[in-house]
């Protein structure tokens, strides 16, 4: 298994590369087969590598990858894609083998060993940076390095549990290496195609948006600078939905299942009257809410007696590690110094749906008490249906975010507040 403490802190273009490379990777299968039309010369091979076991020797070998991930100052990963890998392998650790497409590899030679108690070896050997190296997958690659030499309290353990899949291209000629190259780097995540079919509608969160606190904060597009992928923003608006969720409905599905909040825009652009307009207007409030929460999360788990940075975001990973010290908060134009897991934030956020007055016929949307007024008088019970759950049931906030009965009881919650202001 890789060691952190002994990656080496060189730039790429310092280390010294031997004419030969091998790489050895523990993988427990492994499965290779020719290429048509190449037979003979070319194989194509796959299989799923811990992530803990993928060594640093390929930063000396990227020059055949035309992208390159975006890093901040600092030298950290940004941009929404690099994002959302970390946030995978710190937070779901064993969805990372289906979430992500992996990392291509060109390589000269590779052979697999089979051991005995279903281990094995690969051997990759590369011999030309030219030629050989990560062609696609080097935001994976990425996030998985940055994800391992800042490892903190234990959470080397929890990346053990994620894999990547690793796929092994041998004997390509150098004259295709800038083909497969662009080809492959062409291929986006399976919403792209629906997200640029939308890309004039979003216009309208755009226009909303412009002069307010975030505007810039917001990627509606791969390759955007936003630190917040529009698919985010997506499951927002659809929490406010009255006609899709009510008192008795509510949306844990949109946490695993991101991908739902796409098709429920796309369907209420087609739907007449559509409720675009009237959700699309309150989402400067709704994205204010959603970093107040954040923000008063942390206390409020104090006043139910709960340590927020002590809890585990996923085994071993803390909410209030040191390099989420300065966390922005960009809708309401601050930071925090800890990472609130969605797990949590979205339960609290529907909930606010109990506060919506929705007029059926108009699909406009309004608060029956200012945000600013309730959210205040809610939070800590909010907060507290979320510390109940961790700490009563031994439930990580991936678990959490999952649950309908989280949803139901924060629901439930603003319910019983607006009752006895004679709101409802």
């Amino acid at each position: 298994m890789f060691n952190p403490s002994s990656s080496s802190s060189k730039s790429v273009s310092s280390v010294e590369i031997p004419k030969l490379t091998t790489i050895s990777i523990p993988v427990s299968e492994y499965r290779s087969q020719p290429i048509p039309g190449f037979e003979g010369t070319a194989k194509l091979g796959e299989c799923f590598v811990r992530v803990t076991d993928m060594p640093n020797t390929f930063d000396s070998f990227m020059e055949v990858n035309p992208r390159v991930p975006n890093r901040t100052k600092s030298g950290l990963l940004s941009g929404p894609v690099a994002k959302g890998i970390l946030t995978t392998l710190r937070d779901n650790p064993e969805e990372m083998a289906l979430k992500n497409q992996g990392i291509y590899l060109l390589v000269e030679e590779a052979n697999f060993q089979k051991a005995a108690g279903g281990k094995g070896m690969l051997a990759i050997t590369l011999s030309n940076s030219a030629k050989h190296g990560i062609v696609n997958g080097s935001h994976t690659y990425a996030a998985i390095r940055e994800a391992i030499e800042n490892v903190q309290d234990g959470e080397l353990n929890t990346l053990a549990r994620a894999f990547v899949r690793l796929h092994v291209f041998q004997g390509i000629g150098e004259d295709l290496v800038a083909q497969i190259a662009e080809g492959l780097n062409r291929s986006k995540q399976v919403d792209d195609p629906s997200l640029a079919n939308l890309q004039g509608h979003f216009e309208t969160i755009q226009k909303v948006m412009k002069g307010k606190p975030g505007e810039t904060a917001i990627a509606y597009h791969q390759g955007d600078n936003g630190e917040i992928y529009i698919s985010e923003i997506l499951v927002y608006l659809a929490f406010f939905n009255c006609d899709r969720y009510n008192d008795k409905k509510h949306p844990h599905q949109l946490y695993r299942k991101q991908s739902l909040a796409l098709k429920y825009f796309a369907a209420d652009i087609e739907a007449n009257p559509s409720p675009k307009k009237g959700l699309i207007d309150k989402l400067p409030d709704v994205l204010w809410l959603v970093d107040s929460i954040k923000k008063m999360t942390p206390e409020a788990a104090r006043n139910n007696s709960f340590q927020f940075g002590r809890l585990k975001t996923s085994e071993g990973a803390r909410a209030g590690a040191k390099r989420h010290k300065g966390s922005t908060l960009p809708f309401i134009n601050d930071s925090i110094d800890y990472r609130i897991p969605n797990g949590w934030v979205y339960p609290m956020l529907a909930a606010f749906r109990a506060n919506a007055k929705w007029d059926t016929s108009t699909k406009k949307l309004e608060w029956k008490e200012p945000l600013k007024t309730i959210l205040p008088n809610v939070i800590d019970d909010l907060v507290g249906v979320c510390v109940t759950e961790h700490r009563d049931n031994n439930m990580r906030p991936e678990l959490i975010g999952n649950r309908e009965s989280a949803y139901r009881q924060c629901y439930d919650k603003i319910q019983l507040y607006l009752a006895k202001k004679g709101l409802l």
